[in-house]
């Protein structure tokens, strides 16, 4: 045994050796930023450009997009609502500066060459959507690269907002994919089918409000870029999303970040996946062939090639599952397990409710309830239940780099918790058996049917006492326990321990104000100008919210850009004794906490806001 031990040890050495570097991430949730831009669902049917189609013939009212058998072509910045039924394609072919805002009024487009929806340039294409629409492209395509793959394939930012629904079914490969950031907003969007990924962008992913509903193949939503660690992740700051998917349901390659919201994850192999995951509130449900919630270094092609890249590598906290708010619930069925499983820290404190269990294995170590290759800590204010059939820490345990297990030293795996708990067995349980425990005075501290059958128990809760007995009803069965004294030290703490505040991201109301008889000409934004809206009519126009873009008035119940007066930058620029670039100097050199800076005469300045 001793020699096995010298060879893994000796595999593990060399192989770590063959591993690229990695991105150095940032620990800590992260945040979406919605612009007005993303939230406006505002448009005029009556000075908008009106496509309406039935077939393969559509008419377009106004200029900047053109229909040709079966192909609508929009090529200038602008509002666009499309309503009716195509039998064909449209397509956004504009320059990198446009602003589409696309309304989708009862469509119904089928493709049958590529995709229904398909951008291949714009700076933003927003997409609100009215009633109730369908998309659906062709089981064949003409690629080139691979692409494009999806049924709504856009090369740009993506947003999409409204108070109607999209049905969107990716018959050929994906079903939406975004080239860069994608929001979602509002609305109802349906993936019934798709035949490779649900939703796919490569920078990232934020659900505002959104209710979404995906059944897949593969992935269900996924963030792809690996090499920027300000990109890659995954956001879910409210809504309601439902999966069903036969490989991951929700994964990220740097952050995953829950707030708030209702995930219920019907079916999958992995459930939630990120390198630093922070679920900070909202109602998680996870039924797993696999892991349910996992944390792992960001994948490569090295590590596919290394199983034992990241063995031990987030032990540092680089690696993390943090559960500090919210409700979760993960159920996982399986011969190869973790209910929730992180390769480096695991910490569950806050006012978190978590409820863990597999339907073999133990309560920590292999094929168990909550697995960590570092600290696996619980603490104070946290309710925390898990269920095993095995009692002990395992035996031959396993770890996973996101690409297949492992197995590894047997019997080292243990977690600590810091307040009362029970650590107990059970008579055998089958799946289902209800178990309520309760304290002395018969306050009930947990009440929990779990889908898998379980033997073994771990529960902390803040209304537990140490030395206090407890009656634990399992099933048709009646027990007692005492529970155990809070462990000593500190956990390791690798993010936020409570939620961060947050404000709710609102829509601004959209209500014109009187203006004076002023008629001095306005000069707004250049970013505004660039998004398809229009200056203000008057110098003196209210500012009602206020943007990276600018500032924005409302003038005959629409959009404009107040303006008056000079352009400036920002205060995080000027305190350090830089100037302001020119206003028609928009070149963004460099980013930071200060602001976004240019360069002129060979020296830094601040890009203004008219930029």
């Amino acid at each position: 045994m001793k020699l096995f031990y010298y060879i893994v040890l000796f595999t593990y050495i060399v192989a770590s050796c063959l591993v690229a570097a990695d991105i150095t991430l940032t620990a800590g949730p992260v945040s979406c930023d919605y612009k007005n831009k993303d939230l406006n669902e505002d448009y005029d049917p009556n000075s908008d450009v009106n496509i309406k189609c039935n077939g393969n013939s559509c008419t377009v009212n106004g200029s900047g997009a053109t229909a040709t058998n079966g192909k609508v072509t929009i090529s200038a910045a602008g509002t666009y609502i499309v309503s009716g039924s195509l039998n064909g394609q449209l397509l956004i072919e504009t320059t990198k500066e446009d602003f589409i805002h696309l309304v989708l009024d009862n469509v119904t487009i089928k493709s049958n060459n590529g995709p229904a929806i398909y951008g291949t340039a714009a700076n933003k294409v927003v997409i609100t959507l009215v009633g109730d629409s369908n998309l659906s492209d062709s089981n064949n395509y003409s690629v080139v690269d691979g692409e494009p793959d999806a049924c709504i394939f856009i090369n740009s930012d993506v947003s999409i907002n409204g108070s109607g629904s999209i049905n969107v079914t990716g018959n050929y490969s994906d079903a939406i994919r975004c080239k860069k950031d994608l929001k979602l907003i509002s609305g109802q969007i349906t993936i019934p089918k798709a035949t490779q990924r649900g939703i796919k962008a490569r920078n990232s992913i934020c659900v505002l409000d959104a209710v979404i509903d995906i059944t897949s193949q593969n992935t269900a939503m996924k963030a792809t870029k690996d090499d920027d660690p300000e990109k890659g992740f995954v956001v879910i700051d409210g809504g309601k999303i439902n999966i069903s998917t036969g490989k991951d349901a929700i994964h990220a390659e740097t952050h995953c970040t829950i707030r708030d919201g209702y995930i219920n994850i019907k079916k999958c192999e992995e459930g939630i996946e990120g390198q630093m995951v922070d679920i900070l509130g909202g109602e998680i449900h996870v039924f797993t062939y696999n892991d349910g919630i996992n944390a792992g270094k960001i994948g490569s092609a090295d590590k596919k090639a290394n199983p034992f890249a990241d063995f031990g590598a987030g032990n540092d906290g680089s690696v993390y599952i943090n559960i500090v708010g919210g409700k979760v619930y993960v159920d996982a069925e399986g011969s190869d397990i973790d209910g929730i499983d992180a390769n480096g820290v695991l910490y569950i404190g806050g006012n978190a409710e978590v409820y863990s269990s597999v339907n073999k294995g133990t309560i920590y170590g292999a094929y168990a309830a909550i697995d960590a290759d570092g600290a696996n800590s619980i603490c104070s204010d946290a309710t925390v239940l898990a269920l095993a059939t095995q009692g002990g820490g395992g035996g031959f345990w396993k770890r996973e780099n996101r690409f297949g297990k492992r197995g590894g030293f047997p019997g080292m795996e243990s977690g600590k918790v810091y307040q009362p708990y029970i650590q107990t067995n059970v008579p055998a349980q089958n799946a289902n058996s209800k178990l309520v425990i309760k304290d002395s005075r018969n306050n009930i501290i947990v009440s929990y049917e779990p889908r898998n059958p379980y033997s073994v128990i771990l529960l902390t809760s803040p209304k537990m006492v140490a030395g206090e007995t407890y009656t634990i009803t399992a099933g048709n069965s009646s027990t007692t326990a005492k529970a155990n004294a809070a462990v000593n030290g500190s956990p390791k703490i690798p993010s936020v321990t409570t939620p961060p505040s947050v404000t709710k991201v609102t829509k601004p109301t959209n209500n014109p104000k009187p203006t004076n008889n002023n008629n001095k000409p306005n000069s707004c934004s250049a970013a505004i100008l660039k998004s398809g809206y229009k200056c203000c009519s008057s110098s003196s126009c209210e500012i009602i919210y206020t943007d990276d873009d600018g500032t924005w008035g409302v003038e005959n119940g629409e959009w404009c850009g107040c303006g008056g007066a000079a352009p400036s930058c920002s205060s995080g620029v000027t305190s350090q004794g830089y100037p302001c670039c020119s206003s028609d100097n928009c070149e963004v050199y460099y980013t930071d906490d200060s602001g976004k800076w240019g360069v002129e005469n060979n020296n830094w300045c601040g890009i203004t806001s008219n930029c």
